[in-house]
């Protein structure tokens, strides 16, 4: 693929001593179409601003950490190929440090390959919440109390639980909150969803992973105990007894550049 013009974003708090993103904003000005963001703009001097949810570009650049990345996915007008600088700490879906991509940028927007990364559609009842890059989890609204949970696949019912909460995550998800509770390491390449109970109050409940294409329906059951999900860390909503969140594969994946095959790499460096 090759890109006529690019979109540049910027964490808020990143910092750039080095003026890296300055380096990258001027020198791709003269090569395709570029849009930044407020941010991007009130440090390179810009004064022409483009909303993310307004930006129709055939490449993003991201710099700053994952969290951008899925602030930045919740709010992008249309799937569009993504590149993360890591100018943040752990950085799984910030995969490049910003000098190797300013040598490499020349060849990236003439021609790159994308991969493609499952996201989770969450409904609750019948209306569309944001769909989640990493997780949906849903915890009860005060701390250290627990709730009670009901867990179907398909229809069919997996798990009665009380615990503090539940992670429902992707496999790319399953490197963060999810394996902090006890879950498994997924390869991305894996089409799965993975279940992890948080402090649950039952010895037999344990993570679980189940298929992509299934249908993962959570019912909340005790009245008296208001609980609420939590998609990416970026988006919450409420939940109360009768409530129904219900999960499935999303039909527009995320959409990232191809950067070599670095997950093995990424675990062993950044999580032992």
């Amino acid at each position: 693929m090759k890109a006529n013009s690019v979109g540049i974003i910027t964490r808020l708090d990143v910092k750039d001593p080095k003026n890296i993103i300055s380096s990258f904003v001027k020198h791709l000005s003269f090569k395709v179409k570029i849009f930044v963001d407020p941010v991007t703009a009130a440090m390179t001097g810009i004064k022409d601003v483009t909303e993310v949810d307004e930006m129709y570009a055939d490449l993003i650049l991201i710099f700053g950490g994952d969290g951008t990345i899925l602030r930045t996915l919740q709010l992008l007008p249309k799937p569009t190929p993504i590149l993360g600088i890591n100018m943040g700490e752990v950085g799984f879906l910030t995969v490049v440090d910003p000098e190797s991509a300013f040598y490499m940028i020349d060849d990236i927007i003439e021609n790159f390959e994308i991969v493609e990364r499952s996201r989770l559609a969450v409904k609750l009842n019948e209306f569309e919440l944001p769909s989640a890059m990493n997780e949906a989890v849903i915890i009860t609204s005060r701390p250290a109390k627990i709730s009670r949970f009901r867990i179907y696949i398909d229809d069919k019912l997996m798990e009665d639980i009380r615990a503090d909460g539940v992670v429902i995550a992707t496999p790319t998800g399953s490197t963060a909150y999810a394996m902090s509770a006890g879950g498994p390491i997924v390869d991305p390449r894996v089409n799965a969803f993975i279940i992890v109970p948080l402090a649950p109050y039952k010895l037999s409940a344990r993570p679980w992973v189940v298929p992509a294409s299934s249908e993962i329906r959570l019912e909340l059951l005790r009245e008296e105990k208001e609980s609420m999900v939590v998609i990416d860390g970026q988006y919450t909503a409420n939940i109360t007894k009768n409530d129904v969140l219900t999960f499935t594969k999303c039909e527009s994946p995320a959409i990232f550049v191809k950067f070599g095959d670095k997950f093995y790499d990424l675990v062993r460096e950044k999580l032992t």
